[in-house]
């Protein structure tokens, strides 16, 4: 039976992103989505890519979302101008760069195929019974959808969420990460009327109770957690 996952802000932990893919038994028939900060901070942003580009290749139903960190290193890449870079460097491009070092590329030469891949990513995924997105929505626009900022980096937003244009769909989003605990207090059945799931566990992070991948089982709403294996 296909199953509907979703994981958000890997960034660059290959080895837990990996252990999660294991311990969920990822299999072609499941649609995995994956929202977004690919890159930046963990030590394997490249080989993360490199992952999921060959999954998407051997047939696994793998759709990416574009976040803030991967936006940052497609700027700072493709246009390339003193802020691009600085924005880049300031939110960790330092690990991303390093992860490019190896055998037959010495100098950490970025791969163009994982840029142009980054580059033709979705802001976000409307499906029948869910909003996926990265960071937040604009519910001051007419249409959030049109929002690509707010996709990308809004946090604070919940108070001004537009029950009427949102209907019976559930948001779902990374970008501010939270402990174990509270990620896990969204899926408790007193809250099942709540209509948004913020599923970062703050896998790089080390403050007390962060450090986590987190799956998030759409059809079923239930969570599959591993801790941070790249350190």
């Amino acid at each position: 039976m296909s199953r509907r996952i979703a994981i958000s802000d890997i960034h660059g932990c290959l080895r837990t992103f990996e252990a999660l893919l294991d311990r969920i038994s990822l299999s072609t028939t499941d649609d995995l989505y994956l929202l977004g900060d690919f890159v930046d901070r963990g030590p394997r942003s490249a080989q993360t890519l490199n992952l999921i580009i060959k999954l998407q290749g051997e047939g696994y139903r793998i759709h990416g979302l574009r976040g803030n960190h991967d936006q940052y290193m497609v700027d700072a890449i493709l246009i390339g101008d003193k802020h691009s870079r600085a924005t880049w460097r300031n939110a960790g491009a330092k690990s991303t760069r390093q992860s490019y070092i190896g055998p037959g590329n010495p100098e950490g030469k970025i791969d163009p195929l994982h840029v142009y891949w980054l580059n033709n990513l979705p802001y976000y995924y409307l499906l029948d019974d869910y909003v996926l997105i990265h960071a937040g929505l604009n519910f001051r626009r007419k249409n959030p959808l049109k929002g690509k900022k707010a996709m990308l980096n809004r946090r604070n937003w919940y108070r001004y969420i537009d029950y009427e244009w949102l209907g019976d769909r559930k948001i779902v989003h990374g970008h501010t990460p939270l402990a174990r605990v509270q990620v896990e207090a969204q899926v408790h059945p007193r809250r099942r009327a709540y209509p948004v799931f913020d599923i970062d566990a703050g896998c790089f992070h080390t403050k007390p109770g962060m450090g986590h991948l987190c799956a998030f089982n759409l059809d079923e709403r239930t969570l599959t957690f591993v801790p941070n294996l790249d350190r």
